[in-house]
């Protein structure tokens, strides 16, 4: 009986409420403190309006004469070449410079999309590839060098979320 107590005790601090033991015809005995909590009936139908939809291009200045961009701010970074390939359907997130080094973000291509692409597009460019390794649908990496520049892509996906860095540095 006093562990029926206990836990009926924990109960009542856990749930806010305890039926009585059962009388001995087998019939539940007088409901024990009550309460109304009311809850939400449902979840919001909508949603703000006039939220922005992509974000601005920007470009600013960091300390010790880094740079950063975004969108196609970044592709005028002063490692990046004016006429790099960069692959059909693939937004520009960012980029960084500073120095002689550039990194840039590209997402919305699959990394097999990514790396066939610049497979075609680095030499016919007049890159040459130093190295390709490809876990395919997963991860690929590519290093190349050419036009005064070295540099890596490395792309990466799972389902629908893909992502690729560029990296230059002028030699």
């Amino acid at each position: 009986m006093a562990v029926a107590a206990v836990g009926c005790g924990l109960a009542v601090l856990l749930l806010g409420a305890c039926d009585e033991p059962t009388s001995p015809g087998g019939t539940p005995g007088p409901a024990g403190p009550s309460g109304s909590v009311s809850l939400p009936g449902g979840l919001p139908t909508s949603l703000p309006t006039g939220l922005p939809t992509a974000l601005p291009s920007i470009s600013a200045s960091l300390p010790g004469g880094g740079q950063v961009a975004t969108g196609r701010d970044a592709l005028k970074a002063a490692n990046v070449p004016a006429d790099f390939p960069i692959p059909p359907g693939a937004e520009v997130g960012a980029g960084t410079s500073r120095n002689n080094e550039s990194v840039l973000t590209l997402s919305g291509v699959s990394d097999n999309a990514v790396a066939a692409f610049y497979r075609q597009a680095l030499p016919a460019a007049g890159y040459t590839i130093t190295s390709d390794n490809q876990i395919a649908g997963l991860a690929a990496s590519i290093a190349f060098e050419g036009h005064g520049l070295k540099g890596t892509i490395g792309t990466a996906g799972i389902g629908t979320a893909n992502g690729t860095v560029l990296t230059f540095q002028k030699q």
